[in-house]
């Protein structure tokens, strides 16, 4: 699918562009507030090839996509109006509490900055190691002009964090640098330099504290949140005549004056809390922290708040130039690699085994989105290992005082910017996690049985009645996404009994959490889903049950669930069992028997892939 339709297909998933408040994306995920959440069309979201899985989470729908998200965001932000919305009016029908908007903004504001502050961090970091290994000395012309080039981004960081909220927070945006070039003017730096005066006074009575605001982000970002709410009552209250200039005036005089007196002071102290909180968890015990740390990191990820983190690590370095939570990160990063690598030996088709070495090495490189939902969602102890590894990395480094001078993507390039005195337990603390992490899960998720009744031919797949009932053409499905063959090619029935059996031999790869789906791989590498009604996701597994688990070999005498019809009935939910193919890819045609009349039993042959010939 393009992308234009891709971007089109989630518009309308998620109740169209008028349930729609706003919309952005970070390094993989795009993200959406909405108006009302239960218009959310998991099932056909789930469904699309382009999407590696569906989160809502923080009052925000998070939709994965990989690495290549901005390609979908492009034409979704067209198809929204996103990037001529230039009246900055509020959505009525958001209604968000202070919490939930600060959750917002942090997933939000990060993700278009993280190439600068990921680029700059790692030159930074290399430069580090450089110095450390005596290869270059900081007090050469050469280190101090590229100490710019690495320097420049952090000591300036609100200036992109103020670019980056008032989009998400939708307000002006040169307003919103202005702010942010306010708390930054060379008086209030130099002030802070000098050390003479702890405040200006302001009229000769009100009180602003100087602050170092270098590299601070908490502050600017609830500046910006204020400026938000000052702008559209300003720009309410004023005639329209008026409003082009005068607009913007005060605006920017209450904004500003705000942040000086009231919002700066206790957005620094509020960073400086966070900090402060980390640092008393190292000081109570280093290997607590790393425990607790390396066992929140891939939740945290999982569900979108990992993000949460990234100010914290932010003012670590604003405060004291290191930080000892992105090795634990990194420490993370690497134990869900290694228990997505150890999924590589259970799997059995050439497609899964595609999906976890692309998953792996993407994690290599600091992304573990597409491990974390492409494979470690559907095998749980694989998961589980995942995250035994990075607590036990990250506590091993915690001990021996592992940190990092410069905000770094954690992948493995990023090895070389521990150069120094820390470097050789960041390298065994990556050792540790790979390791452990691959061995866990290699010894506790179980590798599919053989399966015995193999197709009866080596280059086709038969796909037999799945239950005792009536044939329906996929193209009579009351369902476009499955009518039009979207997902792929295959049949449908109407059942009596409720009794869903497998149509093929194969292993089971995915149950659904909401029992409603389950997806099958034959030996030789075809994917079939097993969907039973049409959207019945929002059931969350009532009228379902489940007999099978992943992993497990099953052939077409198997039993795979039961849909209770009376339930379905009560519920007015179409109870109609669809059976696809969904990687079409792999199949040259698939010939049908000739049209079946009456009631069918379970085993009965409706159709032959062929497969193509690799």
């Amino acid at each position: 699918m393009k992308h234009e339709d891709v971007a089109k297909e989630i518009i309308a998933n998620i109740g169209g562009k008028e349930n729609i408040n706003n919309a952005w994306h970070c390094m993989t995920r795009l993200r959406f507030n909405l108006k009302d959440k239960d218009k959310i069309n998991y099932d056909k979201l789930n469904l699309n090839p382009a999407i590696v899985g569906v989160k809502y989470q923080s009052d925000q729908l998070q939709i994965v996509i990989g690495t290549n998200v901005a390609e979908y965001f492009t034409p979704l932000s067209k198809l929204l109006g996103l990037e001529h919305n230039e009246d900055h009016k509020q959505d009525k029908g958001e209604k968000k509490g202070i919490v939930s908007l600060f959750m917002d903004t942090v997933s939000g504001v990060f993700g278009p900055i993280v190439p600068a502050i990921a680029g700059a961090g790692m030159i930074k970091g290399l430069m580090a190691g450089l110095v450390a290994l005596n290869i270059i000395s900081n007090k050469t012309p050469t280190f101090k002009v590229i100490d710019m080039l690495a320097s420049g981004v952090f000591t300036f960081l609100p200036f992109f964090v103020a670019a980056s909220a008032a989009k998400i927070f939708k307000t002006n945006q040169y307003l919103a640098i202005a702010i942010a070039a306010t708390i930054q003017f060379p008086t209030m730096t130099a002030a802070v330099e000098a050390g003479d005066i702890s405040q200006f006074l302001l009229f000769g009575f009100l009180p602003v504290p100087v602050f170092n605001y270098a590299g601070t982000v908490i502050p600017i970002i609830f500046a910006v949140l204020a400026l938000s709410y000052i702008y559209r009552g300003v720009d309410k209250v004023l005639p329209k005549t008026l409003r082009t200039v005068f607009t913007p005036t005060f605006s920017l005089f209450l904004a500003g004056l705000l942040t000086l007196v009231v919002i700066g002071p206790i957005g620094i102290h509020l960073g400086n809390l966070l900090a402060d909180g980390v640092s008393w968890l190292f000081t109570i015990s280093p290997i607590l922290a790393g425990v607790i740390v390396g066992a929140i990191r891939p939740i945290a990820i999982l569900t979108g708040l990992h993000h949460a983190m990234t100010p914290i690590a932010l003012q670590n370095f604003a405060n004291q130039g290191y930080d000892m939570l992105m090795p634990m990160m990194f420490m993370a990063n690497m134990a869900i690699t290694g228990a997505t690598a150890a999924i590589y030996t259970k799997v059995v088709s050439k497609a899964e085994k595609s999906i976890v070495v692309s998953s792996a090495v993407s994690g290599l490189l600091g992304i573990t989105e597409p491990a974390l939902f492409g494979v470690l969602t559907k095998y749980k102890k694989a998961f589980i290992a995942a995250t035994i590894g990075s607590s036990v990395a990250s506590a091993f480094i915690s001990f021996f005082g592992v940190r990092i001078y410069g905000y770094i993507l954690s992948s493995i390039f990023s090895l070389p910017a521990y150069i120094g005195q820390y470097f050789i337990f960041a390298v065994l603390g990556i050792l540790i996690s790979l390791t452990l992490s691959f061995v866990l899960a290699y010894m506790m998720v179980p590798k599919p049985k053989q399966v015995e009744d193999k197709e009866a031919f080596e280059g086709q797949v038969e796909l037999r009645s799945v239950t005792d009932g009536v044939y329906l053409p996929l193209e009579d499905v009351a369902d476009e996404v499955f009518s039009t063959k979207l997902v792929g090619d295959g049949y449908a029935m109407k059942s009596n009994t409720g009794d869903v059996y497998s149509p093929v031999s194969g292993t089971i790869t995915t149950v659904f959490p909401t029992k409603h789906a389950v997806g099958i791989t034959t030996e030789n590498g075809i994917e079939i889903l097993i969907h039973m009604g049409i959207d019945t996701v929002s059931l969350n597994g009532q009228g379902f049950d489940v007999f099978v688990k992943e992993g497990e070999s099953v052939t077409p005498k198997t039993k795979l669930a039961h849909m209770n019809l009376k339930a379905l009935e009560h519920t007015k939910k179409d109870p109609t069992i669809i059976v696809v193919i969904t990687n079409m890819d792999k199949v040259a045609r698939i010939s049908s028997q000739d049209p079946l009349q009456g009631n069918q039993q379970p085993g009965t042959i409706f159709k032959k892939a062929i497969l193509a010939i690799e």
